[in-house]
């Protein structure tokens, strides 16, 4: 690479090195969900091939990415009870004597494990049934603005049956006053000032 014909790509990659902890971030941020098998996603990439960015941002409707992760709930104790997806690590995962893994020869013609997914009740999950564990469900429907995700109206049988889905994650306290010796605001305006807070 010190010759001068690999002068001008030695800049390029030297310079594509600054945006990588961004790029890492960007596939991370993308990772398929335990209930998608394979994600297909938008990707920018330089014109050299220094670097490549995935190019979107995986906006979420709150109360159905909260019911998704509800069902994950029940199906990932069910997992880790049959050991099918989950594997007991080896310490430490990268000895001294073990040679790095090459992409090609590894993980590049390995198929993806199969989603995890809880089976649906069609009359029981009617609402949700057809379009629960989609990429970007109800994108195309009057429920959501379009591609953008930022409003959302759904209807009360989808929002009844989302809200059963997510009642392993959900809290059982309703009443506001059972946090009235720590509100939680007050702590992290205290916290952020370096103060302390009288009576707490």
């Amino acid at each position: 690479m010190s010759s001068k014909k690999y002068r001008h790509d030695k800049r390029v990659y030297l310079g594509a090195l600054k945006f990588v902890p961004h790029a890492v971030y960007k596939l991370l941020e993308n990772m398929p969900m335990p209930w998608e098998q394979v994600r297909d996603v938008k990707i920018l990439y330089h014109i050299t091939g220094a670097i490549t960015f995935v190019n979107e941002i995986p906006w979420v409707v709150e109360p159905i990415y909260l019911a998704q992760w509800g069902s994950m709930w029940i199906m990932m104790r069910r997992e880790k009870r049959d050991r099918r997806h989950f594997k007991r690590m080896r310490f430490p995962p990268f000895d001294d004597e073990e040679p790095p893994l090459d992409y090609a020869d590894n993980l590049l013609d390995v198929e993806p494990l199969e989603a995890i997914q809880l089976e649906l009740d069609p009359e029981e999950d009617g609402a949700v049934y057809n379009w629960f564990y989609d990429h970007n469900p109800l994108v195309k429907t009057n429920f959501i603005n379009g591609p953008s995700y930022r409003k959302w109206n759904l209807s009360l049988p989808i929002m009844a049956t989302l809200y059963r889905l997510a009642g392993q994650l959900l809290s059982d306290l309703t009443d506001r006053n059972y946090f009235y010796l720590f509100d939680m605001e007050s702590f992290f305006t205290a916290k952020a000032l370096n103060m302390c807070i009288p009576g707490f």
